[in-house]
């Protein structure tokens, strides 16, 4: 049994595996990164922190989950960051799950900061979303 959010998450990394045009632009997504992540596509999308909170109450058991992902580029200018948020964004639109149902998703938090080695962009996108809980 998995829970709201390790359920998310797999959709999540099924739905960007699945998208040719956004795998076409980096080297894949990963949860624990690997020493050479970067590939010939110089970038690629990590799962940055999360965490979720249970209401409980009503009829319906409702988990919140806040998550983080995060898209690097070690491409010249800021295009390629962008155009991996936005096909990010987009594929985070339409992302389903089937045994904790998303009821709710709030619009993502985005930011695009050089590393501290100057070269390196990371674009952040901080999303919202409110899941119902089934334990049984």
């Amino acid at each position: 049994m998995s829970s709201p959010a390790t359920e998310l998450q797999d959709a999540i990394e099924a739905a960007v595996r699945a998208d040719a045009a956004l795998m076409a632009i980096i080297a894949g997504i990963y949860d624990r990164v690997p020493d050479r992540p970067w590939g010939a596509a110089n970038g690629y999308i990590s799962f940055g922190p999360w965490d979720s909170v249970s209401q409980e109450g009503g009829c319906q058991a409702i988990e919140d989950v806040s998550l983080q992902l995060d898209a690097w580029s070690n491409r010249t200018g800021r295009a390629h960051c962008e155009e991996i948020m936005q096909r990010l964004r987009r594929i985070m639109g339409q992302v389903q799950t089937d045994r904790h149902p998303i009821v709710a998703r709030g619009d993502p938090f985005s930011q695009v900061l050089r590393d501290p080695n100057g070269l390196t962009l990371h674009g952040v996108l901080r999303y919202e979303f409110q899941m119902e809980r089934y334990d049984g």
